[in-house]
């Protein structure tokens, strides 16, 4: 999985290189993007400068989560799993870090201040 300047994040065939899904929906850069298998199925998690986080199914190609609670744009992210429960946690410009529910979305359920830059 890559993203890019495009605005797209790429799912890519490990043997031959194609890429299998191109996701779109972001408007500018995307900066970070990792994976997390939610109820047995992969999932996408992106960040971009559109100040969004996605959480994209694969398969079709659809973002089932737009996340939205940064100011700025979004510089990372990744997930974790805590009694059986998805989390995605971003960092922005913003110098908030946003823990979310992965599945339901909505606002964030925690934001962490304290970064000065």
């Amino acid at each position: 999985v890559s993203c890019g300047a495009d605005g797209t994040v790429r799912v890519w065939a490990i043997e031959g290189g194609d890429a299998l899904q191109v996701l779109r929906g972001h408007s500018g850069y995307v900066r970070g993007v990792t994976t997390v298998v939610v109820n047995g199925e992969v999932r996408v998690v992106s960040c971009g400068d559109d100040g969004t986080v996605r959480v994209w199914a694969i398969e079709g190609g659809k973002a089932l989560q737009v996340l939205r609670g940064h100011t700025g744009f979004v510089r990372g992210v990744t997930t974790f799993v805590v009694n059986n429960s998805v989390r995605v946690v971003s960092c922005g410009r913003d110098k908030r870090v946003c823990i979310w529910d992965a599945i339901k979305g909505g606002d964030p359920l925690q934001v962490l201040r304290g970064h000065s830059g």
